[in-house]
């Protein structure tokens, strides 16, 4: 148990030395390439992503269980998805289906920790009913997860046939819905992409929220992420605060798109029916 609550403690620092910092960043990227253009700009925007996009974003839950010397910890987590087809295929982050745990705590020397999720439920927009979605396949290369919700059509999603380029210097847009104690509302949070890199990997260097990225007009721009592995490795540098390392990931809308594109072809695995279950 001493190695769950290490591992508990250890994300609350990660969290806790990442999130405090990104509302104000956020808000600077927006300010910035705001420069010398009218607020009702923003507040097009605004109108605009959250009329168009933000019925296609919804609240997940789930049930994730650690798992460590033969002994067991179950909590419910929540996360923001994404519809991405009408059917009920959702987008949601690889790290909502399974967490490397011990990137978390590398020094816990307790022996594996395993954390595994289950149990998904997703809310649709207009509705106060959690729908029983089951996971589809996830990408732990891309950082991605798809669900798919159970006996769902008709549904609002946001389509990859016309997609935003994103470029070092570009402001995006990240939709987000509140929980029940806030309206479950649509929130709308810019950021910037501040650079790029191509060590270890080539990647999109961020600032913003994670979730699925919009340029101003609507279109998906890319996957923002963060790296838990990274940050938490750059703990315990001391005081001199070098935070240069302590950014999001962007992927590119165009592979999100085809790796949608392979996921809706696949089918869901449904618990009950792996247990033998009728549904």
């Amino acid at each position: 148990m001493r190695a769950l609550s290490a591992t508990a403690a250890a994300l609350a620092t990660v969290l806790a030395l990442l999130f405090p910092a990104i509302p104000s960043a956020a808000a600077d990227a927006g300010a910035g390439a705001g420069a010398g253009a009218d607020r009702d700009d923003y507040a097009d925007t605004y109108r605009l992503l959250v009329e168009q996009r933000a019925p296609a974003i919804v609240a997940v839950k789930y049930v994730i269980t650690l798992s460590a010397g033969g002994q067991e910890q179950r909590n419910e987590d929540r996360t923001q998805g994404v519809l991405v087809s009408a059917d009920g295929l959702v987008l949601v982050s690889a790290r909502a289906v399974s967490v490397d745990v011990g990137a978390l705590n590398p020094q816990g020397g307790e022996g594996p920790i395993v954390a595994s999720s289950s149990d998904f439920r997703v809310r649709l927009q207009g509705s106060d009913e959690w729908r029983v979605a089951d996971l589809v396949t996830r990408d732990t290369g891309l950082g991605l997860a798809w669900l798919r919700v159970r006996d769902a059509s008709g549904q609002p999603y946001v389509d990859f046939a016309d997609v935003a380029q994103p470029v070092p210097g570009r402001v995006f847009y990240t939709l987000l819905r509140t929980s029940d104690e806030w309206g479950a509302v649509p929130l709308v949070r810019p950021g910037m992409i501040l650079g790029e890199t191509r060590v270890p990997r080539s990647s999109l260097l961020v600032d913003g929220m994670p979730g699925l990225a919009f340029d101003a007009e609507g279109r998906p721009m890319g996957f923002v992420d963060i790296d838990l592995g990274t940050v938490t490795r750059s703990q315990g540098r001391g005081f001199g605060l070098d935070m240069a390392d302590l950014v999001m990931h962007m992927l590119p809308a165009h592979r999100v798109a085809a790796a949608t594109r392979l996921a809706a072809g696949l089918p869901a695995v449904r618990r009950d029916e792996e247990a033998g279950v009728a549904p």
